[in-house]
């Protein structure tokens, strides 16, 4: 699992925008791994771009999760695919997928965290971190409960959740290696460039980290 520099997409960054080109810039930023999740597209859209979307991540060897559909995630040959607590149980999901790629769950709370700990997921998404416009109805966790999750979690934990650039400091001195943005990046007109903020700070931060032998 690649899930260092996470990109999420969400439709509302990509109205007039191609997607292809967007993630690639991101891609081009430093991005380790994107999340393919739209709501307002039809199934068949979705696998032509998810097609495209495959050989370009393949190419540039970044990992391609898709978000709520294993059976467009196994069609296109990801490397995994995430679901939520009002998805397709994980369970099944590994029914379906068997071991031919990751799962991811998403969490909220620290209860839901030791959870999933029992669950046949590899990893977990956890927040929001912080206030987030990419949800309107969601539970703010905060940095505090993630220092918490991280500690408790036998599983890798995505931070996800209003993460920004000049967020991204904080969320790995919280113990966090894995950060999940969607407006952190695709909210910026530069996306290539606001990627590069985000692995810029990532690297700096976990140099300092080393040096100051907490890592």
């Amino acid at each position: 699992m690649k899930l260092t520099i996470y990109l999420i997409t969400d439709d509302k960054y990509f109205k007039d925008r191609d997607v292809l080109n967007i993630i690639e810039q991101a891609i081009q930023g430093g991005i380790t791994a994107v999340q393919y999740r739209f709501k307002g597209k039809a199934s068949g859209e979705m696998y032509d771009e998810l097609v495209k979307l495959r050989e370009l991540t393949r190419r540039h060897g970044v990992d391609l999760v898709v978000n709520d559909r294993p059976d467009l995630a196994l069609a296109v040959g990801a490397d995994g695919v995430h679901v939520g607590k009002d998805d397709i149980p994980p369970e099944a999901v590994r029914e379906v997928v068997g071991d031919k790629m990751y799962i991811g769950y998403t969490t909220n709370s620290l209860e839901e965290v030791r959870r999933a700990q029992d669950l046949p997921v590899d990893y977990i998404g956890f927040g929001s971190i912080y206030p987030t416009g990419t949800k309107e109805n969601y539970t703010l966790a905060g940095v505090d409960a993630l220092r918490e999750a991280v500690r408790i979690s036998s599983k890798p934990v995505v931070a996800i959740g209003g993460i920004m650039p000049y967020r991204v400091s904080e969320i790995l001195r919280a113990g966090a290696r894995n950060i999940a943005l969607s407006g952190g990046i695709l909210g910026f007109e530069d996306v290539k460039k606001a990627a590069e903020a985000v692995q810029r700070a990532y690297r700096e931060t976990m140099k300092e980290l080393m040096l100051l032998g907490k890592i």
